[in-house]
């Protein structure tokens, strides 16, 4: 019996966490909030901010065998996996103590270009995200449903810090680094934008995909119909349809105009399952599949 311990259980993605990982058999499930003293487990899912991350994952190192981090502080660090289990599965080995759950923003876009690599190689994707106030946490939520708020029946066209050196907001720039690092594509051109939108949950995202093949589209929705953890269709998927839903939506596929190696679709998901929670739950479902807890 693998024991996993949930620390943060307080907020949105540790509620979500818990629920998550009731599905998930034989496991005992230890919850603890930020402060709580930590009792032993074998995996531990940190449901924290950045700065909390950090001081648990200095706390617990040499205690349990491994840490699954759900915020941004160690993406980009060498020697710690980004993980989504459809993508990059082999990442992950017995050795690995920590590893990072990716943003949920380029979560559905790196799982369809993912899903169309074994055919088609991309070179550039334009990205722009209009995304959820539960992005925010449970305190985006009650301040974007007042009237009085900046968000509210409103779209902010900045999520995140504004860089000085290059104008970009911190959550574009994840958009850029995770995706080229969970592909393994240090090459891949990403153009992001993102809006905050007056929705409380599903993200939503256009994607423009450039690839050095010509693109045959039939091929292209046999593919993604076909990959784990995608539904693809020719109907239209919105947040409001997708909120509660595992996977990740794709439709509007239609040809670039006048491209032939260009294709454009629009991609929507539960930003607090597969963009967040799920994805944790999922790591240590591999973690125990794998036979190393």
């Amino acid at each position: 019996m693998t024991t996993i311990g949930i620390i943060g259980i307080n907020g949105l993605v540790g509620q979500t966490m818990r629920k998550c990982l009731s599905k998930v058999p034989n496991i005992t499930i230890k919850e603890f909030a930020r402060k709580d003293e930590i009792t032993d487990m074998d995996i531990a899912i940190l449901c924290t901010d950045n700065a909390d991350s950090i001081l648990l994952v200095e706390k617990l190192k040499g205690k349990v065998k491994f840490i699954i981090d759900m915020s941004s502080e160690f993406r980009q660090y060498a020697g710690v996996p980004l993980v989504i289990p459809e993508i990059n599965p082999d990442d992950i080995t017995e050795d690995t103590s920590l590893i990072a759950s990716p943003n949920c923003t380029i979560t559905g876009p790196a799982m369809a270009l993912a899903a169309l690599r074994s055919k088609y190689t991309p070179t550039e994707i334009f990205v722009s995200s209009y995304q959820a106030l539960s992005g925010g946490g449970k305190k985006l939520i009650e301040e974007g449903n007042k009237p009085e708020s900046l968000y509210y029946k409103n779209a902010v066209p900045k999520i995140g810090s504004v860089s000085d050196e290059c104008g970009y907001t911190s959550e574009e720039l994840k958009g850029i680094y995770e995706a080229r690092k969970m592909l393994h594509m240090p090459d891949l051109i990403v153009y992001p934008h993102t809006v905050r939108v007056f929705v409380d949950v599903g993200h939503a995202i256009t994607v423009t995909a450039k690839f050095k093949e010509d693109v045959n589209l039939p091929e292209v929705k046999e593919l993604l119909s076909n990959f784990p953890g995608i539904i693809y269709g020719d109907n239209i998927f919105t947040p409001k349809e997708v909120a509660g839903r595992n996977e990740v939506f794709i439709c509007r596929l239609r040809p670039d105009l006048n491209n032939k190696k260009i294709i454009h679709f629009f991609v929507t998901n539960d930003n607090t399952l597969k963009g967040a929670a799920l994805n944790g739950a999922q790591i240590a479902e591999l973690i125990i599949k794998k036979g190393y807890c």
